[in-house]
């Protein structure tokens, strides 16, 4: 008797065993579906239909999650998407909001975008640290202040590592930039420009040149009596712009929005949009994130008069005047 109850439960533990097996192996397989088929997503022409569907990704994401807590690609998708949720839809919505004046909907925007790069940021750290967890991993080393933290970041050493550290800045930049009246958020800052300092040295060229415009956007934090560096956040945008053939709009919109500004250039902020705005369907693998810069650059040229002094007659130098403190560096989101 004893015997056969031994037997009973040897061959349970081994279907359990035997369950858990191919639920992994079934997992991982709908990850690597997932990695082939994500790419769709980026050619939708209508961003409506792109702004109901990636919720769902998410919740299938973070329930793969629970069975593969491991698994990197994964991990890196969940990171990605919710940081372009956040920057195409949330954002956007939260800027049109603004221009409605409705601040309810723009609180309620900026919240959500909010806990999505939270969520996000907390992702990367969990991703990093799978890969180097030495001495307490990502959030051990953030917590020993900015030295340590740029010495952990050494250890990533692989371009194929530039995904989760781009993401990671990315997500924390994108957070600080919708709560700059938090100090602890603003003294988070050098911690992210780190992130994309690093992933600029790894691969440079990653994600259609983001880490240049995410340098950029960094650049163009503030006008230049207020320490920003004009020359170099031009510099780093007409990278993009020209490595990507003036086809990833985005970039355009944010030379436009962030430098344009900065420099009070109306004419090259007119010139920019209206460039987007004119723009035919001219990069198809992109154009999910096109058809939001149009829409973005729309809405902001709109605003000319709000972010310009007045026009100033042909012939004429425009009047040198501070531009207001931008967001915190924006990349693409696609």
């Amino acid at each position: 008797m004893r015997s056969s109850v031994l037997k009973g439960l040897l061959v349970a533990a081994t279907f359990v065993g035997q369950v858990g097996c191919m639920e992994r192996l079934a997992a991982n397989s709908t990850v690597k579906i997932m990695g082939r088929a994500s790419p769709a997503v980026q050619t939708f022409a209508d961003p409506y239909l792109a702004e109901e569907a990636i919720p769902y990704s998410i919740a299938q994401g973070e329930g793969l999650s629970l069975v593969l807590p491991n698994s990197v690609p994964l991990r890196i998708s969940l990171l990605r998407t919710y940081g372009s949720y956040g920057f195409a839809f949330l954002e956007d919505r939260m800027e049109q909001a603004e221009v409605d004046d409705d601040e309810a909907r723009v609180e309620h925007y900026r919240t959500r975008a909010s806990l999505a790069y939270q969520r996000a940021r907390q992702i990367g750290f969990e991703t990093m640290s799978i890969e180097e967890d030495g001495n307490g991993g990502a959030q051990g080393a953030f917590g020993r202040g900015i030295d340590a933290w740029k010495a952990y970041l050494q250890r990533f050493d692989d371009d194929e590592q530039t995904p989760v550290l781009f993401w990671t800045g990315y997500a924390m930049a994108r957070y600080i930039g919708l709560n700059k009246d938090n100090p602890d958020a603003l003294s988070d800052l050098p911690f992210a420009i780190a992130c994309f300092e690093r992933a600029y040295q790894l691969d440079h060229t990653f994600n259609n040149f983001a880490p240049h415009v995410a340098m950029a956007g960094y650049y163009a934090r503030a006008s230049e009596s207020l320490g920003g560096q004009p020359a170099d956040a031009r510099r780093e945008f007409e990278a993009a712009i020209n490595a990507t053939n003036r086809r990833f709009l985005t970039y355009l919109v944010m030379e436009a929005r962030f430098y344009a500004v900065m420099v009070q250039d109306r004419a090259l902020f007119r010139r920019l949009l209206e460039e987007v705005i004119n723009a035919g369907d001219v990069m198809p693998e992109q154009r999910l994130a096109n058809v939001i810069a149009k829409r973005r650059a729309r809405r902001y040229l709109a605003q000319i008069d709000d972010l310009f002094g007045p026009e100033e007659p042909a012939g004429t130098e425009p009047a040198a005047e501070e531009a207001a403190p931008a967001p915190a560096p924006a990349a693409p989101a696609n």
